[in-house]
């Protein structure tokens, strides 16, 4: 019982830490990216106004998923990297949304 009370717990806090670190990164993201002030330079439509910030957005949100995800394999032992690729994917498949909450904004 007490190893299940302990094994629930440990991924309550990952859950809890996951979701903390995503809406950081997705606010600090959209503060930078999306919060400032917008002018069309062209005159020309485009499907997504801001397709230069949608691409800013892929390339950061990747390349911070990602150090975190290198920086946290190289300071946990080795029985907990599966459980980091578990969190890595799900991040991976929460840029959708995000990508989707930002273009319709």
């Amino acid at each position: 019982m007490k190893k299940l009370f302990s094994f629930f717990l440990e991924n309550l806090l990952q859950l809890i830490y996951f979701a903390a670190f995503e809406l950081v990164l997705y606010g600090g993201l959209r503060y930078l990216l999306f919060d400032q002030p917008f002018t069309q330079d062209t005159k020309d439509p485009t499907i997504v106004p801001r397709w230069v910030s949608v691409v800013y957005f892929i390339l950061l949100y990747l390349a911070v998923v990602i150090g975190a995800m290198l920086l946290l394999s190289n300071l946990v032992p080795r029985k907990h990297k599966n459980q980091i690729m578990r969190w890595f994917w799900l991040s991976l498949l929460l840029m959708l949304p995000f990508l989707v909450l930002l273009v319709n904004q």
